[in-house]
């Protein structure tokens, strides 16, 4: 045993090393972020502003905390107009949706039964036995899909009660990034004071890599819904549906979920369309949905790849091992993951590849 543990030495070393990262990593993301989001949030503002304030501290002699403060209302400014002209449009259809919202619920269990009936059409002519097997299955399911439905509506309806819980971690967030920002030096210190010396150069090596492809990697995801929405709100518009700024940005939030996508708005949709015998809108639709579904196909992998430094062949591999693993949060921490270990690699704390 002795020499075997002598001979495979090294092995072994690098066996657990890589173990405790991937532990480490998973703890950090899935556990550690979750709870701290507004502190996540800021500190990832703090990055984004940091060569900014490092320019008009070092170029223009401007204090650390006065640079930080103006640029941290400069970029709240910035977000929000854009938030303000995205919320009207929101709130707009918010509105028109809230005041229509009863009806749609009054009338959505007729507008079922009248599906049903349509449905029987199809399979009127199957023996007793089966016909009245699948149509107590019929009944079953789209009475689930009303009871879905009218939640969905309850919930949507529901998001303002959270405002106040928003503004609240807003805030948290906007001092957080403040003194982030301001302290920066102050607090790298104090991390590094808690490590071995040696420790510090390894950390160097890892920060500016790790913080460049990450932020690479959000700044693809955000093009990448940013497309989606555009392409939905566009397509909808043409179609004639109204709600279609609301529409499409529900549906490039949840087409970054694998398990869910586009696809389990639109294609549902369609498919009523089409049984209640709105054939052309149902096309329509489905042809909205395969265009959504070509072209983030195509430039998913290449976006991401080229953000993050990786070939695009070994992004959508982690997307796809990331998604068999922790479901659609795993799609986005796939290549997250890959980017972490590939600069581990280079900074000599895991053995990089023969």
């Amino acid at each position: 045993m002795k020499d075997f543990l002598l001979r495979y030495q090294s092995t072994i070393k690098n066996v657990i090393i890589i173990l405790a990262v991937i532990i480490s990593f998973y703890l950090f993301v899935f556990k550690l972020i979750p709870f701290l989001m507004p502190f996540a949030v800021a500190l990832f503002l703090a990055i984004l502003i940091d060569p900014a304030v490092e320019f008009l501290e070092k170029k223009l002699k401007v204090p650390r905390g006065l640079s930080s403060a103006f640029l941290i209302l400069l970029l709240m400014a910035i977000i929000g107009l854009l938030i303000s002209l995205l919320v009207t449009q929101l709130v707009f259809e918010l509105n028109t949706l809230a005041e229509h919202a009863p009806n749609y619920t009054k009338n959505f269990d007729v507008v079922i039964s009248d599906l049903i009936d349509r449905i029987r059409i199809y399979y009127i002519s199957l023996p007793t036995n089966i016909s009245t097997f699948l149509e107590n299955n019929l009944q079953s399911i789209l009475n689930n899909i009303s009871i879905y439905a009218k939640n969905f509506a309850a919930w949507i309806l529901g998001l303002a009660t959270k405002l106040p819980n928003f503004f609240f971690m807003s805030i948290i967030t906007i001092v957080s990034t403040f003194f982030l920002s301001k302290d920066k030096w102050l607090i790298l210190n104090f991390i590094k004071r808690q490590f071995p010396s040696n420790w510090a150069l390894h950390a160097e090596n890892i920060k500016g890599d790790l913080f460049q492809t990450l932020i690479g990697f959000i700044r693809a995801e955000i093009t990448i819904m940013f497309i989606t929405f555009m392409e939905v709100s566009i397509g909808l518009t043409i179609i004639g549906f109204d709600y279609a700024f609301l529409l499409g940005l529900l549906v490039s939030f949840i087409d970054i979920l694998p398990v869910l996508g586009s696809g389990s708005v639109l294609v549902p949709w369609a498919l009523y369309n089409i049984f209640t015998k709105n054939y052309l809108i149902g096309i329509y639709l489905l042809i909205l949905y395969g265009i959504v579904t070509i072209v983030r196909q195509m430039i998913e992998p290449k976006i991401v790849g080229q953000s993050i430094g990786l070939h695009p062949l070994v992004t959508l591999l982690s997307m796809f091992i990331g998604a068999k693993l922790f479901g659609g949060f795993g799609l986005i921490m796939g290549p997250v993951f890959v980017v972490v270990f590939k600069t581990f690699q280079k900074s000599g704390i895991i053995p990089s590849w023969k």
